[in-house]
């Protein structure tokens, strides 16, 4: 199974996507709060940023 030949937005999104709604859900059910951390949120999205560029440049090269 070849990561780089789905659309380079696709692992990002999931793993951006996935970790938040799974940390919504807890916080929700579980604390009774609505949202999440702001600095867990940043990570996520710089995370998946990187990844995203990564994943770009890995295409361009191959």
């Amino acid at each position: 199974m070849n990561l780089l030949s789905y659309p380079w937005w696709l692992l990002p999104l999931a793993l951006l996507a996935v970790p938040l709604a799974v940390v919504l859900a807890v916080n929700h059910w579980r604390f009774h709060k609505n949202g999440a951390n702001q600095n867990l949120v940043l990570g996520l999205f710089v995370s998946a940023c990187w990844l995203g560029a990564i994943i770009l440049i890995l295409q361009r090269v191959q």
